[in-house]
């Protein structure tokens, strides 16, 4: 299965659209101007969302009908499942609390666990520059990584920060530490 994951960040204009995805996923307020298959608010929807994002769309996301996936279910959001924690972080092998600190990061553990081929990001740019932003970005490059060691292809877009190693010619132009003369992309293509 080929997904389009979507975050917020400036290279969400680069998403072409559905064509081509077997499924689009997005985060938060991406369900009120995209078309999802899957929408992810993993902010608790009662005692963090209103007060981390504003009433306004929690109480939107009370009418929309397509899939939440979320940290807790509440009758007040028919439409919700909870995300499989205790699921996930069995198949992972980890303790409950690791390496979660972003939707993102649920996205892509998800999309790992129920056996996607290709992950393709928009706008996971993760550009500014903080404490708190240089672990979120950490922490996806984890999740990616985990993704790429079991064979899914994941690519993203031209300018966020993970394009220097899921973008094959930036990888082979740029990512090649020790080497003297870095070999030509296209002596190495096989």
């Amino acid at each position: 299965m080929r997904i389009a994951l979507l975050a917020k960040g400036p290279t969400l204009k680069d998403y072409p659209g559905p064509e081509g995805f077997d499924e689009v996923w997005g985060l938060n307020q991406l369900a009120q101007s995209h078309k999802l298959d899957k929408l992810f608010v993993m902010d608790d929807l009662k005692l963090r969302m209103p007060y981390y994002d504003g009433p306004e769309f929690t109480e939107w996301l009370k009418g929309y009908d397509g899939e939440v996936i979320t940290s807790k279910v509440y009758e007040e959001w028919p439409t919700t499942t909870a995300f499989p924690i205790k699921d996930v972080a069995k198949f992972f092998g980890l303790p409950l609390g690791i390496a979660m600190y972003s939707t993102v990061d649920y996205m892509l553990a998800y999309a790992i666990y129920t056996g996607v081929d290709e992950i393709h990001t928009y706008g996971v740019d993760c550009l500014s520059r903080n404490p708190q932003m240089d672990i979120t970005r950490t922490s996806i490059a984890i999740w990616m990584g985990a993704a790429m060691s079991r064979g899914i292809r994941v690519t993203s877009a031209n300018g966020g920060f993970s394009c220097f190693w899921t973008k094959t010619g930036v990888c082979m132009d740029n990512a090649l530490y020790g080497y003297v003369e870095r070999p030509r992309i296209e002596d190495l293509r096989s």
